[in-house]
């Protein structure tokens, strides 16, 4: 599975912190599991939000996830617990809501399954330039937002990875 996600540091924490984001939702994040690397153990993810109701909308949406949780900057325990975190302990890996690159461009192998997606699901035509694929994170989910001259479709990376 493709995974464009940084990962957490405390640095990155502060600045977060200090440009006014006040919750920090934590969920499990399977994409981020490096299956050549055994002594992972775990791997999250952590969305940073500016309010508190815009977090307490994700841990809803996500409220199956065993290991949800939410981190409040004013509680200077839990932001212990997320710098902890953020430090990468032996076993786990944490990754931000943040792309490691700030133009993201799909691999040569995710491209042909995008276009095989296409030409399988929509009556679009697949030619070099006419589609711009833009990935940006819904509720710790990857997806894609496509763009022609016809239209727009939005959906899940995971949807396209099959093919």
């Amino acid at each position: 599975m493709h995974n464009p996600l940084a990962l957490l540091s405390p640095e990155l924490v502060m600045s977060l912190a200090k440009h006014g984001f006040i919750a920090f939702i934590r969920q499990s994040y399977p994409r981020g599991k490096d299956h050549f690397d055994p002594d992972t153990i775990e791997t999250f993810l952590i969305t940073p939000y500016k309010t508190l109701a815009q977090a307490n909308e994700h841990l809803l949406h996500i409220s199956a996830d065993h290991r949800k949780g939410i981190y409040h900057a004013a509680n200077p325990e839990e932001m212990e617990k997320l710098m902890t975190a953020a430090t990468q302990p032996k076993g786990y890996k944490v990754y931000v809501a943040l792309l490691k690159v700030r133009k993201w461009k799909g691999t040569a192998q995710l491209q042909e399954k995008l276009k095989h997606y296409l030409q399988t699901n929509t009556k679009w035509k697949v030619k070099d330039g006419a589609i711009v694929a833009d990935l940006y994170l819904h509720y710790g989910e990857l997806m894609l937002k496509l763009v022609n001259p016809v239209g727009e479709i939005r959906l899940p990376l995971s949807e396209v990875e099959r093919y």
